[in-house]
């Protein structure tokens, strides 16, 4: 390894993208090879279909991009302005030890790389790491059904309520304690605005700090059968443990749900009572939440964080499961008995129930769930005891330190707290946390206006992260403030505590002498017996994930032509950059001026993408595509709402080959598509015309019909066919005459980024996917990110905080008109360092040509095919296509299949499955055209590469001449056959004992010896396979 870069913990001259400019493969040679197989000369040439008026003149602005050293030494200086202190800060984002496996994992790179697993006999990796993350979470909550993650626990607690109105017949209302972090109210909130969602509180006790039972029963007396459910906390944002068993209790006597909101590390042996037992039948909650964002990483500035999401799935109830949001891993069995996951249950997903569905959420935030799974493996029974355990007793350590100060007194004496509490202080909190700062200690948060009696009221954290040096600043900060304790650090027996299995329980005297009232934890909120996680090695661990790893592909290595999916080169300098300690040790509370460098990455990315879209201002809040796309829909209704015209405004228009996403989006933000007395409601379809373009004849006449009750129309462009759409600015025009807005889906930036200025096309918001245009990897599902820019018409309504500079300072400010919280922080926070990385190493010159030689690399995949494969659209083999285009097969060749014993509704399905055995991923299957299969190849690789996928896609066209009967095997060489789907789908396990690491099948052949091996080579070992599976 060069001197240069031997702080790195790879080396990247042994990876053959990595150290090419701007992350491109294909030599200049290649590139002009390829457009003069084009008939052009110039990558503008790419482009020139495209109307002039909406292009940009020149650069966008962003500047040079940076060498490789540069690029490391440039965000590393960033960093280094966040100062790291000792922190007692937790607030619903606690800071636990990360456990070795989390890093080893993370640089798997087939399992940081890989798409969802909609392909499963190629993604039992990610499936079983999915699968491991819900058998774990299952153990530690005693729910049988956890999906495969949400955001965050603030969105997954307003998913969780629209559950419960579906559970509870002809209800619309739903109680939620206040209690809960006022983040994730927040997110509440905003996210239920112009929904039918009634969405009541009730207050805290500010003699308990806890939820009043009479309170919360008589608000419940007043809903009556409206009531959905009831959702609370078991460990409340005042760090008070809330009366679980009777607040289920009472969701049981009124017949309504129940949702707890908890907290899994809290959950271990020796910790709380799991929502599974709540109420003193133990009848348990009806859905859980939580954050798990602590079990896998560190803070991270508050993201990517990780929903947890729960609920039972056992003989007395199969049917709520039904209504929840998200993916769900199942078992079932292949084509030749052998043990196989899949995602099941998806009939409820967007990209199959689009407006019906229970859910915009697509990306998610799989990859956490992944690491959050392995950690808990290698912690395991006593390593998840020891982290919940020691955490308490240190709390209850540093507590009664804390009170030996004059005027220090715990805020609410006889409350339960596990191991978060709040302290009342003789002086302003406020003023004490700055004073903290300035010796180098985060000491908590304030939390003076959660209870309403005007106290200066201090919430302080303790995990098992913090050291002595910790405690003992603590310690000496409050000597320095309030004097000498009544009782000397040196008279306290006990130390930071260490953990010892043998007198672990929560509620021994630790202490010899009389200490002050630390009120002690009731039995009933107790978790009683252990949790009975398996533990395994690291170096177990390690080879297992390994394996795991084997058993998917990545775009590292080879083509992964999922269309609409950019499943580009993830640069591995970006995740270095974003793993510095100085990014993921801070916390979105600090103090400002202690988080300088986290305020600098948001800023700079801001402007940056104000640039990239040519739009006004931005919001960094949306984690993922769906996240953007109703964040871009609650900016519209607000626009409408200032203006008075929220309550006519009830149509939005979105065509037909739209993303799922698009109208689950539409109808999660409450415009339900119905038809009342003749007159539509909601999502009203465009269908292309003849040219595979939006049809602006029909569009006029839904524009003349509907006029002022159109909210706006949401454009994908290019398309899913992978055209342009060049009468979008007349579009846009048209949307606008009649006073609606226009949202453009920026999924396929990829094609246009640099190129086509959104400000001039008449957009007023759009997403950009950091995890797809902007290099993010995909995690096998996520976590992705989501970065939306608006016109000026939405400045004033922008969601979150916003990043401003002022002088040589930067801080954060609310627009005037804001719609709220849309996540309860910066959003993915880690991911922006990735996607600044990114855009710094390509500059102006690298995002224009990133965009053209993906064009490039389809258009002459696409001019290769022609004569082999027919193209859908149908009849637009004129039309020009972008970074993506949608191949076919002859209605003879269907024909040829069908006789040979597949049906046709299944040959395309088939079909994918066949790139399988050639060592690929399959392309996106039967979207948007059922008989269709999307290819996009991004700019990643080298015309050596795309010349072997146009070889590989040739020699399957030869194969299914000849041998169409061998799509009734596939996928011939993977570690699985065909998934039952079918089966597993109707008889489903979503859970089971884990008492050992599941077995994990080779492949028959691996794509790497598949990569090595002639095309024809491979289609004979096909047809010999498919021979001996008959």
């Amino acid at each position: 390894m060069s001197k240069s870069f031997a702080e790195l913990p790879y080396n990247p001259h042994n990876l053959p993208r990595e150290l090419k400019q701007f992350y491109i493969s294909a030599s200049n040679d290649e590139i002009k090879s390829m457009l003069k197989e084009l008939g052009l000369s110039s990558l503008e040439q790419l482009y020139e279909h495209i109307p002039e008026e909406i292009k940009f003149k020149e650069d966008v602005g962003i500047g040079p991009g940076l060498s490789y050293q540069e690029l490391i030494e440039h965000i590393s200086s960033i960093g280094a302005k966040n100062h790291l202190a000792s922190s007692f800060i937790g607030d619903g984002l606690k800071n636990f030890k990360e456990s070795e496996i989390v890093k080893y994992v993370s640089n798997i790179r087939e399992l940081t790389t890989a798409y969802t697993p909609y392909q499963p006999e190629r993604s039992q990796g990610t499936l079983q790491t999915l699968w491991l993350y819900a058998q774990t979470l299952s153990k530690l909550t005693g729910f049988e059904a956890i999906n495969s993650s949400m955001y965050d626990r603030a969105t997954c607690l307003f998913e969780a309520l629209n559950s419960a109105i579906k559970i509870v017949r002809n209800s619309d209302s739903v109680i939620v304690c206040e209690s809960i972090y006022p983040g994730d109210m927040s997110v509440l909130k905003t996210m239920a605005t112009e929904c039918k969602i009634n969405i009541v509180t009730v207050p805290v006790d500010s003699k308990t700090g806890t939820t009043s039972l009479s309170t919360l029963k008589d608000a419940a007396k007043s809903l009556g059968p409206r009531l959905a459910a009831i959702a609370f906390p078991q460990v409340n944002a005042l760090g008070n443990l809330e009366d679980v068993n009777a607040i289920v209790d009472l969701t049981s006597e009124f017949k309504t749900c129940s949702i707890a909101i908890v907290d899994p590390m809290l959950l271990a042996t020796g910790g709380l009572i799991p929502p599974s037992q709540f109420g003193s039948n133990k009848q348990g909650a009806t859905i859980l939440v939580a954050e798990g964002q602590h079990l896998a990483i560190g803070p991270n500035f508050g993201g990517p964080g990780l929903g947890i999401f729960g609920i039972r799935y056992d003989d007395k109830n199969k049917n709520n499961i039904r209504t929840t949001p998200g993916r769900y891993v199942g078992k079932g069995k292949d084509n030749t008995g052998k043990t196989a996951l899949s995602i099941i249950l998806s009939t409820r997903e967007q990209h199959i129930r689009r407006e019906k569905a229970t859910s915009n959420i697509c990306s998610n935030e799989a990859f956490i769930a992944s690491l959050a799974g392995a950690s808990i493996l290698q912690k395991g029974e006593t390593g998840m005891q020891k982290s919940c355990i020691t955490a308490r007793k240190n709390c209850e350590w540093v507590a009664t330190h804390l009170l030996q100060f004059a005027g220090v007194k715990l805020a609410y004496p006889e409350t339960p707290f596990f191991n978060e509490f709040t302290i009342e202080l003789p002086c302003s909190t406020a003023t004490f946390i700055q004073k903290g700062r300035l010796a180098g200690l985060h000491v908590g948060v304030d939390v003076s206006k959660r209870d309403n009696t005007k106290r200066n009221l201090l919430m302080i954290c303790v995990t098992d992260i913090q050291e002595e040096t910790d405690f003992k600043k603590l310690f000496s900060f409050f000597t320095s403030e309030f004097g000498d304790p009544k009782t000397a650090a040196s008279e306290i027996p006990h130390g930071p505590y260490k953990f010892n299995r043998t007198a672990n329980m929560i509620n021994n005297p630790v202490y010899t002498y009389d200490k002050p009232h630390i009120p002690s934890i009731p039995s009933a909120l107790l978790r009683q017996g252990p949790v009975g996680l398996p533990h395994f090695s690291l170096d177990e661990l390690k080879r297992f994930y390994d394996k795991l790893g084997a058993q998917n592909v990545s775009p590292d290595s080879n083509i992964y032509p999922l269309g609409s999916c950019t499943m580009k080169y993830n640069p591995y300098v970006n995740d270095y950059l974003a793993g510095l300690s100085n990014f993921t040790q801070t916390h979105p509370q600090a103090p400002i001026e202690d988080v300088q460098g986290n305020l600098e990455i948001l800023y700079n990315i801001q402007e940056m993408f104000k640039k990239i879209t040519g739009l006004a201002a931005v919001t960094t809040q949306p984690v993922a595509g769906a996240h953007g796309e109703l964040t871009g829909i609650k900016l519209f209704q607000a626009y409408h709402r200032n203006n008075g015209e929220d309550k006519q405004r009830n149509v939005i228009i979105i065509p037909h080959s739209a993303h799922g996403t698009n109208p689950a989006t539409a109808t999660v933000a409450g415009l339900e598509t119905k038809c009342v007395d003749g007159i539509n409601y909601g999502i009203v379809l465009v269908e292309a015309g003849a040219n595979g373009q939006i049809d602006l004849t029909q569009l006029k006449k839904l524009v003349s019909e509907y006029n002022k009750r159109i909210v706006g129309v949401m454009i994908t462009n290019p398309n899913t066919s992978g055209i342009f759409e060049t009468k979008f600015k007349e579009i846009a025009d048209l949307i606008h005459s009649v006073g609606g807005l226009v949202y453009m889906d920026g999924a396929n930036m990829n094609a246009i980024a640099g190129w086509v200025n959104m400000g001039k096309m008449g957009v007023d918001a759009i997403h950009n996917n950091l995890h797809k245009t902007w290099s993010i990897s995909h995690g096998g599902g996520g976590p992705g990110d989501a970065i939306v820019a608006v016109s000026s018409k939405l400045i004033d309504f922008l969601p979150g905080i916003q990043v401003v500079k002022k002088g040589n300072l930067f801080t954060t400010e609310i627009p005037q008109k804001s719609i709220g919280q849309m996540h309860r922080h910066f959003g993915n926070f880690a991911h922006k360092i990735r996607g600044l990385s990114y855009l710094k190493a390509l500059g102006d010159q690298g995002i224009r040509q990133m965009s053209a030689v993906a064009v490039l690399s389809a258009r002459y995949l696409e001019k290769k095919l022609k004569n082999i494969y027919s193209f859908l659209p149908a009849n637009t083999n004129n039309e020009i296509r972008m970074h993506e285009f949608i191949i076919t097969l002859a209605e003879e060749l269907f024909a040829k299949i069908e006789k040979s014993g597949t049906a046709k509704a299944q040959v395309i399905a088939k079909v994918g499955k066949l790139f399988l055995d050639y060592g690929l991923h399959a392309p996106t299957v039967a979207f948007p055209e059922v008989f269709g299969l999307m290819i996009e190849p991004t700019e990643s690789y080298t015309k050596a590469e795309l010349d072997r996928f146009i070889d590989i896609l040739t020699e399957m066209h030869y194969l299914l001449n000849e041998n169409p009967e061998v799509l009734k095997t596939v996928p011939h060489f993977t570690p699985i056959g065909k998934v039952d789907e079918v089966d597993a789908n109707k008889n489903v396990l979503l859970s089971e004992a884990l008492t050992s690491l599941p077995e994990v099948y080779p492949n028959k052949i691996t794509p790497t010896e598949l990569a090595q091996m002639s095309v024809r080579d491979i289609t004979k070992k096909i047809v010999e396979a498919h021979k001996k599976a008959m």
